[in-house]
């Protein structure tokens, strides 16, 4: 399990700030999560992994770090930072400023090693529904991506629990796939969709375990993983995994 080592120290030394931080209402979460599959934005980027992360939020900034950490041989690590910032336009509408940077550190041989991406969320909460509509465009990939989502979640008091469930939609539309490869720059656009069904139980007040199943699917893709065709490529994967917040 590749710099998983490292990971999980990261985390804990992060986690470990608490005590010494001078930030003014701050929270840090930390969370270990198993992935039978890494999927992102329709695509498999990964098989069965782990994803350790650790986010840092006073008000309505938020800076995370992530990292998928593949179980499988021969599958390349993943790390990403982002920081974002919420604001709120009233009770109901919320805005989300996010900057994301892709860092691959075992990527060779003309393989994109890394990335940067700004974008914005726009979240309007409505009789329990949470749609969602987001852009961001990836600088080194040239990369536009377009997405709607539609949150809801059904509590469930008397277990301590919710069933949560989030449908989405998106384009993405790229024109340099392969920025660090020698040759002709290599162009695609695809369209994806899927459906994600979660349910957290909340263990104490700090600890909640959530089990999740999710469904996606692509069509038109051509440039990553071979010829899809229209019919695309379908994924089907579970995750599990459990959040420590202070």
């Amino acid at each position: 399990m590749k710099n998983t080592i490292y990971v999980i120290a990261a985390l804990a030394a992060a986690s470990g700030l608490r005590a010494e931080a001078a930030i003014p209402n701050y929270s840090i979460t930390s969370d270990f999560t198993y992935t039978s599959e890494y999927v992102f934005r329709g695509v498999k980027q990964a098989g069965n992994s782990f994803q350790p992360s650790v986010e840092l939020s006073s008000g309505g900034l938020n800076v995370d770090l992530w990292t998928n950490q593949p179980i499988t041989k021969h599958e390349n690590n993943e790390i990403d930072v982002a920081a974002s910032y919420d604001y709120r336009l009233s009770s109901a509408l919320k805005l989300e400023g996010v900057l994301t940077t892709y860092w691959y550190p075992e990527a060779n041989g003309g393989q994109t090693q890394n990335s940067w991406e700004p974008g914005i969320n726009a979240t309007y909460t409505i009789a329990g529904f949470s749609p969602t509509l987001s852009y961001f465009h990836d600088f080194r990939l040239r990369s536009d991506t377009l997405q709607a989502a539609v949150g809801y979640s059904i509590p469930l008091p008397a277990i301590g629990a919710s069933v949560d469930t989030n449908v989405h939609l998106g384009t993405v539309s790229t024109r340099d796939l392969a920025p660090d490869a020698n040759g002709p720059q290599a162009m695609d656009a695809y369209s994806y969709y899927g459906l994600d069904v979660s349910i957290p139980y909340k263990l104490n007040n700090n600890a909640t375990w959530t089990t999740a199943a999710h469904y996606a699917e692509n069509r038109n893709l051509a440039g990553v993983g071979g010829p899809f065709g229209t019919l695309g490529k379908r994924n089907l994967w579970v995750t599990t995994g459990i959040t420590i917040g202070f």
